[in-house]
């Protein structure tokens, strides 16, 4: 087996350089690495695979970094860099910089402030001030520019070890892209801030609704007793985010964003050769500074067994936990190694037979590899009934004792390094994995030799070195956390009493967005998906539908056998699925089959929307046709088990009890009530009841019924196309006549003939959870391209006019968007959606300042050329990876294109007017009823206000749960 292993491990990476030869004097897997004089680290990496470019600016500190008397500072900061700077998001910086420097002075003096009376007096100061200061800002100016230049995922986020800024670009556009974020870190301003105070206060509100980010914050607590890993966290304590202070803001910033602190790293479609000049001169005069000491913390070993006991949670969970080593460390691989031994995809681990075998209701192991310090955990879940906590957690430390002992063969001890080696490789096949692996590598020390000898490393671990390891770390010495069944106490912030800042400039252009202009930019040359090029369609048989792509990376296949009958059809086969993938053949059981696959980096995964039932399968093209054998066993022998009827029953039990607790999740069931009636997912589905009384056999007689559906074959790999046909035909029965598909199917929401708000009470809430929709008229194509400009405009990214004014002006909320939602199928309705998570007391004015946008649609005629060149340019950057070419094709043939629709689109926006976008607002949503769905603490509502915007219908849980 161990040769077979290395056969194939050394045939990938043959693959791999033949493709790197074939792509002309570059490598997708190269990385060029260079550091400035002023000591700033470059990252570059050039793969003209794609069609668009993905840069990020990262700062070395994080969370762990924040004063301990001001927690929660790096992640403000973080807000306040898309706030501009003393050129860029103002109209005149001299006279804003006045009141800027007394907001600062203030909040100082609030931070010290003690009584109520008096702190109430400096915030009402603080306010004045930044309504004057805000006459002179120009909002969201720096969104709208990277928008302009075709950006997409615009975004930022902070962790305990790091800071990141990124966003996805056309290459055309690099070096404006280097211009605006070169300028953005060198003076910038914090302007807007109590607004976006108020952001950050509902983005902790949200945290606080997060049954599970709680419970690991606590478990933190203990496991980390004296770092701010575990004494500190990247949102803050409520207490610091009241008394904010931007003088220490500053100075967080003036000692870690300086140029020997950060990198600015680059992956896609650009030329290093023609990057490396710009960037010495737009990032070369950053300032280097003089850098704190590392935190040298030691955490003390536990003493044996140390418990934490809560309840905190809907069901009975628990956390176990052993120090192990920080980032980079030798032993870093064999500890990864060690999990998915324990537990893995394909559910062969030591660990996963406790699941598959019914012994618990689930279990899954992470590695937490900071920067600073290193630890392995394991979460599991109990049986609902009968099991405790102490019981589920020995069973767990019995498998790990298996793994001590050596207690599994060497066979599967090479199958789970070769699934990771492929799971590596597939991380790497795009700049988007590679971006994200690159941040991860420069914070914690990586270089990029490392990541690329991963395979090899990997391959190199004996199972008795890996042995050794176990029995290293995961001693006798360890935390766990026992939370049973309970709901503690949510701290609510109040909302504050004072006027929002509503900025008068919002369509002005500062002066660096003058000069911006003048920056060249390279040819624009937009990259469609082309028919018979880049997707090859044939049909192997009557209604089977082959969409062939080419894999340019790696010798990695990945094939979906999507099936045109989904669960708006036969709501079981969500079960279905699930059970699927618990069962093994006639001639092998679950863990043979599963093993079989995994000798050869195979997996086979089923699943259920409301479209499709699908097949999806992964491995290495050396083993296609071998792959294609074990999908073709299971899909006509596949053997029945009533006992794991019980695991879907368990599993459907403890996911009802979560879901009825998370706020968020009972937001989305009363929406679907409300949209779709008793066509709801959550009233469709199978009941508890319904799940129980079943046997394996009604679930396989489902799933021989979706098999017989018209199917659409999604491939991406190595194969030659006639190779792929032959094998498919040869091996997968898919000879016999088929049903036309079903799929997709446009699910019409419910007719709002007047306003109309469904209420859900829940007192635990810190947030409401509020959608609203609005019914709106036939689609046809024509209509498709105005739509997503009104999304544009609107309610999508940091520049429409819902998250300015919502979340940037008035800090309603930290999360909210709109958007027109078209149907697959033309002549079917479309309609208007959009959400806002707010602060319970913030609820009346939520509504009402969304309704009245919605309803009466601000005219903002200056952005359309933005917006214009926005949706032109971004169909380079939104161009997906190789992966998802046969799925969009596939989609697009159903719809009746037989070329890329965004050619023609492309022509539409080129003519596009403000006036088209207002015409479409007026028609499909203007002077409609609308209805308002929220999920709140009613207490914190005006019930009498609420009425104003429609009949008020109390809903309860039991109504919108089956």
């Amino acid at each position: 087996m161990k040769n077979l292993y290395l056969i194939i491990l050394n045939i990938t990476l043959v693959i791999a350089g033949i493709t790197q030869l074939m792509g002309g004097d570059y490598s997708p897997m190269d990385v060029k690495i260079l550091t400035l004089d002023n000591g700033l680290t470059v990252y570059l990496n050039e793969d003209h695979n794609t069609t668009s470019v993905f840069g990020a600016v990262v700062v070395n500190g994080g969370g762990k970094r924040d004063p301990e008397d001001a927690t929660g500072i790096a992640h403000y900061l973080e807000h306040l860099l898309f706030k501009g700077t003393e050129e860029m998001g103002t109209v005149d910086f001299e006279a804003e910089q006045v009141y800027l420097d007394s907001i600062r002075m203030k909040y100082d003096e609030l931070a010290i402030t003690e009584s109520e009376e008096q702190r109430l007096k400096v915030q009402n100061e603080i306010n004045r001030l930044s309504l004057k200061a805000g006459e002179y800002a120009i909002p969201n100016e720096f969104d709208r520019l990277l928008e302009g230049m075709g950006g997409t995922w615009i975004n930022a986020f902070t962790s305990d070890d790091v800071i990141a800024y990124f966003n996805k670009f056309p290459g055309d556009q690099l070096e404006k892209w280097l211009e605006v974020y070169s300028h953005r870190f060198e003076k910038p301003v914090f302007r807007l801030f109590q607004a976006e105070l108020e952001t950050v206060y509902e983005e902790k509100n949200r945290a606080m609704d997060n049954v599970f980010r709680n419970v690991f914050i606590t478990y933190l607590e203990s496991f980390f007793k004296k770092h701010p890993y575990g004494q500190q966290t990247v949102l803050g304590s409520v207490e610091h985010l009241k008394n904010p202070s931007l003088t220490k803001m500053q100075e967080y910033f003036d000692t870690y964003y300086v140029a020997n602190n950060m990198a600015l790293i680059i992956s896609g479609d650009f030329s290093i050769d023609g990057a490396i000049p710009l960037i010495e001169k737009k990032f070369g005069d950053w300032r280097r500074g003089e850098l704190p000491p590392p935190i040298d913390i030691t955490e003390e070993p536990f003493q044996g067994r140390e418990k934490v006991s809560r309840r905190m949670t809907p069901i009975k969970i628990g956390m176990l936990g052993f120090r192990t080593v920080p980032a980079g460390h030798e032993d870093e691989t064999a500890i990864k190694l060690c999990n998915q031994l324990l537990t893995n995809e394909s559910k062969t681990g030591l660990i996963d037979q406790l699941e598959v075998n019914r012994k618990i209701l689930s279990a899954g192991a992470f590695s937490m590899d900071y920067a600073d310090h290193g630890a392995n955990n394991f979460i599991f879940v109990p049986k609902l009934f009968f099991q405790s906590l102490n019981k589920a957690e020995k069973l767990l430390l019995s498998q790990i004792d298996k793994l001590k002992a050596g207690d599994f063969d060497e066979d599967f001890f090479n199958a789970v390094k070769l699934t990771m080696v492929r799971q590596h490789e597939e991380n790497m096949e795009s700049m988007e994995g590679r971006l994200f692996t690159l941040i991860d590598a420069h914070v914690k020390g990586r270089s990029w030799e490392e990541i690329t000898r991963y395979p090899e490393e990997l391959n190199a671990l004996t199972k008795a070195e890996v042995v050794e390891i176990a029995n290293t770390y995961f001693g006798e010495d360890y935390l766990v956390m026992h939370s049973k069944m309970g709901f503690p106490k949510k701290h609510k912030l109040e909302k504050p009493k004072f006027e929002p800042v509503i900025p008068k400039n919002t369509e002005q252009k500062s002066a660096f967005a003058q000069q911006l202009d003048e920056v060249p930019q390279g040819e624009l040359k937009l990259k469609y998906i082309e028919f018979g090029k880049d997707v090859t369609q044939q049909d192997i048989a009557d209604k089977v539908h082959l969409y062939y792509t080419e894999n340019p990376i790696n010798g990695i296949f990945s094939l979906t056998l999507q099936f045109g009958m989904g669960t708006h059809i036969e709501p079981r086969l969500q079960q279905t699925a699930e059970l699927l993938n618990l069962l093994g053949t006639h001639d092998k059981d679950f863990r043979t089959f599963k093993g079989d696959l995994q000798k050869i980096g195979t997996t086979i995964d089923f699943r259920a929307d409301r479209n499709y039932f699908t097949i999806q399968i992964k491995g290495f093209d050396l083993h296609f046709e071998k792959s294609l054998e074990y999908v073709a066993d299971i899909m006509t022998n596949v053997q029945g088990d009533d006992k794991k009827i019980k695991i879907l029953l368990e599993n459907a039990k403890a996911g009802r009890k979560m879901e009825k607790k998370e706020p968020s999740a009972v937001g989305r069931a009363l929406r679907d009530y409300a949209l779709y009636g008793e066509n709801s997912h959550y009233l469709k589905r199978m009941t508890v009841k319904e799940i129980k009384k079943s046997k394996s056999a009604d679930f396989l007689e489902i799933f021989s019924t979706a098999l017989q559906y018209e199917v659409d074959i999604l491939y991406a790999g190595k194969r030659e196309m006639e190779s792929v046909v032959s094998a498919i035909y040869n091996i997968i029965p898919f000879k016999q006549e088929r049903k036309a598909s079903l799929s997709p199917h446009d699910a019409g929401i419910m007719e709002f003939n007047n306003d109309v708000v469904y209420l859900l009470n829940d007192k635990k809430a810190v947030q409401s959870q509020i959608y609203f929709a609005v019914n709106g008229n036939a689609v046809e194509n024509a209509d498709r391209p105005v739509g997503k400009a009104y999304d544009k405009y609107f309610g999508r990214g940091m520049g429409s006019i819902v998250f300015q004014e919502i979340r940037e002006f008035r800090s309603l909320a930290y999360s909210c968007n709109a958007r027109y939602n078209t149907p697959f199928h033309n002549g079917n309705e479309g309609y208007f959606s959009g959400f806002v998570g707010c602060q319970a007391d913030k609820s009346i004015d939520a509504i009402s300042v969304f309704k009245d946008l919605a309803l009466n649609m601000p005219e903002k005629e200056e952005r359309v050329e933005q917006i214009k060149s926005g949706l032109i340019k971004s169909i380079n950057a939104n161009r997906p990876g190789f992966r998802s070419y046969p799925g969009w094709v596939s989609s697009w043939v159903k719809q009746g294109y037989s070329d890329d629709p965004r050619k023609e689109q492309v022509k539409f926006y080129e003519e596009l007017t403000f006036e088209d976008i207002l015409k479409f607002q007026q028609s499909n949503i203007s002077d409609k009823p609308m209805a308002v769905i929220m999920v709140t603490d009613k207490r914190q509502v005006d019930l009498d206000k609420l009425s104003e915007y429609g009949e008020v219908i109390q809903v309860k849980k039991k109504e919108i749960f089956n």
